[in-house]
């Protein structure tokens, strides 16, 4: 077990740094948290938690406050854009019966990590903007220097802690924009998220807060680059223009947003490498995740239970950062593998191709319908916290 009077620095307050000091504390290890921001950042809109994630959560005693405010995932259907036809169901009620599916509001969700660090008397600082690491400590820009024997770069994507662990290689455009919009529950849509697939785009919609808002995702190809990062407001009629020939319940939606945030997807080589010498990374920081699972969050939880027990086994800090490093890895490349696998089956262009997914989903619905679920066993059955 590591002696609390090890000084554990964790960088980022959102899902994955504050869930990272839980861990922490769950294991009796105390750490402290630095955020840039000035103060806990609420932005974003819905979250999918799947049960890998909530066993983490049941594991550090939060489960019941983060279901409190979430609603329970019965499933996914699948739609075609153009026929409005339903393609396949994946009934979590009837085959994942006891297992937590959640849709959450991202603010939601950060409030009660933030409540928990404070419930645990674990500090949080805001206004400390990370300038550089340099022998153990950690500087901030506004000339505060801090000794620490770990340091946790729970940063998010664009890390600032990443570049004393690896050297920085230009991301590749995917060539994928993405919007995220949250819009009234016109439809009525129950609590199955909607996945509506079209050539070259695709839509998810599900219900959050009180079920009165749904979450909007919307995915389309196009060769021109978009910025990277998610908080650039766009003009809803670009939205509605490239989804116009979409029906049904999910032209309703679409006809609904009013406002809505643009970002370029982009993708980032997995460092075989996360740690240097006693700095290590977590979720975005360390593999950041495009979001065609729903799991980007779902990892970076993972990470925070995984690193924060590998610390508490072993004395070695080398030991325990290559021990996360080796069970997280494979894990975390074939989720990744999976997402782009995923992006290239929603948007599938090809006439015949498409007819020929259609027809497969909508066989395997209607003569194997656990087979559509029990395909993601290894993602959602997975436990970080045996």
């Amino acid at each position: 077990m590591l002696k609390n009077s090890k000084q554990i620095v964790v960088v980022g307050a959102g899902i994955g740094g504050l869930t990272t000091a839980l861990c922490l504390k769950h294991f009796g290890i105390n750490a402290c948290v630095y955020e840039r921001s000035n103060e806990v950042t609420t932005a974003g809109a819905g979250i999918q938690l799947s049960p890998n994630a909530n066993r983490v959560f049941s594991c550090i005693g939060l489960i019941d406050e983060v279901s409190a405010l979430s609603r329970r995932c019965k499933g996914v259907r699948v739609f075609d854009y153009k026929s409005n036809s339903q393609l396949a169901l994946f009934d979590y009620m009837k085959f994942k019966q006891d297992a937590a599916f959640l849709f959450c509001h991202r603010a939601d969700l950060v409030n009660i990590l933030y409540a928990a660090c404070k419930k645990s008397k674990i500090p949080v600082h805001f206004d400390k903007k990370l300038e550089k690491i340099k022998n153990g400590e950690v500087i901030f820009s506004d000339g505060n220097v801090y000794s620490a024997d770990i340091i946790i770069g729970a940063d998010g994507l664009h890390s600032n802690v990443r570049k004393a662990v690896i050297d920085e290689e230009t991301p590749i455009f995917t060539r994928q924009i993405a919007w995220r919009s949250i819009v009234p529950n016109s439809i009525n849509q129950d609590d199955f998220s909607h996945v509506t697939l079209a050539p070259k785009r695709h839509l998810v919609s599900y219900p959050i807060n009180d079920g009165s808002q749904l979450n909007l995702v919307l995915i389309k190809e196009q060769n021109e680059w978009q910025p990277d990062g998610w908080k650039h407001p766009e003009d809803p009629k670009a939205v509605k223009e490239s989804f116009k020939d979409f029906s049904g319940e999910a032209s309703k939606i679409i006809a609904s947003i009013e406002s809505v945030y643009k970002w370029g997807l982009f993708r980032y080589p997995v460092k075989k490498k996360w740690y240097n010498d006693r700095v290590i990374l977590v979720g975005d920081a360390a593999h950041p995740t495009l979001p065609f699972l729903a799991q980007g969050a779902a990892m970076a939880i993972e990470d925070s239970f995984v690193i924060a027990s590998k610390i508490s086994k072993f004395p070695k800090l080398s030991f325990a950062f290559n021990e996360f490093q080796r069970e997280r890895l494979p894990r975390v490349q074939r989720i990744i593998s999976a997402s782009a696998k995923n992006a290239r089956t929603f948007h599938l262009s090809n006439v015949i191709s498409r007819l020929v997914l259609h027809f497969f989903l909508r066989v395997l619905t209607k003569f194997l319908p656990h087979l559509l679920v029990k395909r993601f066993d290894w993602i959602y059955d997975h436990n970080v916290t045996n």
